[in-house]
Order: structure tokens, then C-alpha cells, then sequence
């Protein structure tokens, strides 16, 4: 992961990014309740990423805009075992105001398509979170 911010506030965001990569192989054949999870020397991959943006002062002093995309850990390669390569992608967007000094409301809203690639229907969200720093 890393992330760069612009050294003047202006229309250019700060972008923070990730990946990430998994390899496993198994020595053994492996069964879960009777069904066979992978034979013996299966091979599989699997990797994620996310990228952000994000505006600081949008369009008012003190208030900060975002929003990402990226896809949660997904498999890439699969050789034996048993599971599905349907990838997922999740979303988000997200306005703070800075209400006074000490407080600041967020709303944000999020998808995530294609949930734990199981074929299923995207999911929708949304959270106000509220902060109080003393």
C-alpha cells in the first residue's frame, strides 16, 4: 500500500493505493464433510487492490470528499480446489463536514457487487457517522 498527497490544496486529490497476492499449495488431498476441497499438489492464487481519492477543502473550507473502488481478495488461479473464480468489487463514496472546530458529520455510501463471489445480488449501504474530538 502506499499513498501520495498533493503538497497545495487544490482540485488534485490525494490517491492512496493497495495489492496484494497469495499463493497456496497443498501437500495433502483435503476432504469437508466428505466432499473433496482439493487434491493432492492443487495449486491456487488469489490477490486484491483498492484505489482512493480524496479532495481535502471540497467545495468549502475544512470539508473533504472521497471515494474508492477495489476488489476484496479474489481468486486469480485455481488448480484442484474447490471454490468458484467470480471476483467481487467494492465501492464507496463519502462526504465530511466539518461542522465547527470539534465536530463533523460524514455520510458515506457504499456497494459491493457480487458478494464473497457467490453469484448473488450486489449489496447496498449507507452509514452517518458522526465525530466529536475533544
Amino acid at each position: 500500500s502506499g499513498w501520495w498527497k498533493p503538497s497545495n490544496v487544490s482540485w488534485v486529490p490525494s490517491v492512496s493505493a493497495g495489492w496484494g497476492t497469495n499463493s497456496y499449495s497443498a501437500k495433502k488431498a483435503a476432504q469437508i464433510w466428505g466432499v473433496e476441497a482439493n487434491q493432492k499438489g492443487a495449486n491456487a492464487q488469489s490477490q486484491s487492490w483498492y484505489v482512493g481519492l480524496q479532495w481535502a477543502d471540497a467545495l468549502i473550507k475544512g470539508n473533504t470528499f472521497g471515494t474508492a473502488v477495489g476488489q476484496p481478495t479474489f481468486v486469480t488461479g485455481n488448480d484442484g480446489f474447490l471454490g468458484t473464480d467470480e471476483s467481487t468489487f467494492a465501492w464507496e463514496i463519502w462526504y465530511k463536514f466539518q461542522v465547527t472546530d470539534n465536530i463533523s458529520v460524514t455520510p458515506a455510501f457504499f456497494t459491493i457487487t457480487n458478494p464473497a463471489g457467490s453469484g448473488s445480488n450486489s449489496a447496498y449501504g449507507g452509514v452517518l457517522k458522526t465525530s466529536f474530538m475533544f
